[in-house]
């Protein structure tokens, strides 16, 4: 990576983390004023505006008027831009107000001060040193890692930091960066597959941490331009029980990028599935029921329609419609008159249709020797119980009244019997083969493929 450019890094020593003030303007559906304002990205990758008493006048009236319109059924924004005396230049078209303070004084008159937030915004700023090649790279929230990560690839070098302790999740902790090797014939086309890279790696990284890394901050060198995107994301939540360990996560790492150009085959919904995987839960119950979504939806999405069904559907259909008759007449022949038999009958119709479905123990039986994953030493019986429980989380809300009663051991069980599940699928989609961390039976490492 080019070291003069991470100087002026925008979160770097000479960054945007404190406030810079700007002269600009503001506009909003029914008007427009110059303005002074201050801006800054604060730790955990929000933009924090800050806006001089504004007098209220017939021009700057419709800051109160837009904020307060009748009849709004979404938020509405504001057009926001500025430049610094260093020559900083801001812009949102995503600025709200959470309100607008008032005071009167008697020079002035009545002074307004909006509290603003923002959704997106840019910063443009001129280095000292040029970049000698174009560079990408995204700020994370709560990214561990022991030194850095680095991989070539077509598209350049690319590098992957963090600390190796992290106090507060939800501050901007470390980046993923990709750079050009020689200068691109087409810049924007490498900005757009760089882009592409590095969310595919934050993603497989996001399953490798067991939790979805947010990407606050994204920034783009070219020349003596650096452009800064801030983008305002949730909370991000802690890594309970990452897949691989922050002093280990190289091999994977390396798999990430390669998948993205080389994938061992075409997985869909990839990562639809990391995302369920990686959700922030308080509760066993909701991380049994998060990683049972996320394998049932990586299987249905990587079947066709010929493996998820017993019979083709046309001629299904023909079998359903003789059951259908069949059931009339059996209901009529046991004294129902025919009114109750066709109400019966319609009732029973969507059930007969769920059963050409095959069960998800068989398709996921026919995904797993697609992808030739091991599933027999976790066993069968284990993976039905665990479908079973979040079956009754999902249809009777509490796992653990049942006969005989169930334990929270019990429920951990089903919980990493699932998960474990998942994991061996998602590496085998990237392509990944070596350690990794199983939570089956306690926490210890693992291979993959499995030895057994």
């Amino acid at each position: 990576m080019d070291e003069a450019k991470a100087k002026e890094a925008a979160m770097g020593d000479q960054g945007l983390e404190n406030f810079l003030s700007f002269q600009g303007g503001i506009k909003g559906q029914n008007g427009a004023t110059s303005i002074t304002f201050r801006a800054r990205v604060d730790p955990s990758g929000e933009v924090q505006i800050e806006f001089e008493p504004i007098p209220l006048t017939k021009e700057t009236s419709f800051l109160l008027n837009d904020w307060h319109l009748e009849k709004r059924e979404k938020l509405n924004y504001f057009t926001l831009s500025g430049r610094s005396e260093d020559g900083t230049e801001f812009s949102t078209e995503k600025l709200y107000f959470r309100g607008v303070q008032s005071r009167y004084d008697r020079g002035t008159g009545t002074l307004l001060r909006p509290i603003g937030g923002c959704s997106r915004a840019q910063f443009t700023r001129q280095l000292k040193t040029p970049a000698s090649t174009p560079l990408l790279r995204v700020w994370l929230k709560g990214f561990r890692n022991f030194g850095e990560l680095r991989a070539r690839c077509p598209l350049g070098t690319i590098a992957m930091e963090g600390p190796s302790t992290v106090d507060d999740p939800d501050v901007i902790t470390g980046s993923i960066a990709v750079q050009a090797d020689e200068q691109p014939r087409d810049t924007t086309a490498w900005h757009a597959d760089a882009t592409r890279l590095l969310d595919h790696v934050r993603r497989i990284m996001s399953f490798a941490s067991a939790v979805a890394l947010h990407s606050p901050i994204i920034e783009f060198f070219e020349g003596n331009r650096n452009e800064i995107t801030a983008l305002s994301q949730m909370r991000q939540a802690p890594a309970p029980m990452p897949t691989f360990h922050y002093l280990n996560q190289q091999p994977v790492f390396e798999v990430a990028v390669n998948s993205f150009f080389n994938p061992p085959f075409g997985a869909k919904n990839l990562f639809f599935a990391i995302e369920w995987f990686a959700m922030e839960t308080t509760h066993s119950e909701v991380r049994l029921v998060n990683a049972m979504t996320a394998l049932e939806n990586l299987i249905a999405a990587n079947l066709s329609e010929s493996e998820a069904l017993v019979m083709p559907s046309k001629e299904y259909e023909k079998i359903r419609r003789l059951l259908r008759g069949d059931v009339a007449r059996r209901i009529k022949g046991i004294g129902a008159d025919a009114k109750k038999a066709e109400a019966v009958v319609r009732e029973l119709n969507e059930k007969l249709a769920e059963l050409n479905r095959r069960s998800l123990m068989r398709k996921m039986a026919i995904l797993a020797q697609r992808w030739s994953v091991q599933l027999e030493e976790i066993g069968i019986g284990r993976i039905q119980a665990a479908k079973q429980a979040r079956d009754r989380i999902v249809h009777c809300v509490y796992f653990y009244e049942a006969d005989p009663p169930r334990t929270s051991d019990d429920l951990w069980e089903h919980v990493t019997v699932t998960r474990e599940i998942i994991v061996r699928f998602l590496l085998a989609a990237i392509g990944y083969r070596g350690k990794y961390i199983s939570y089956v039976g306690g926490y210890h490492d693992s291979d993959f493929p499995s030895r057994q």
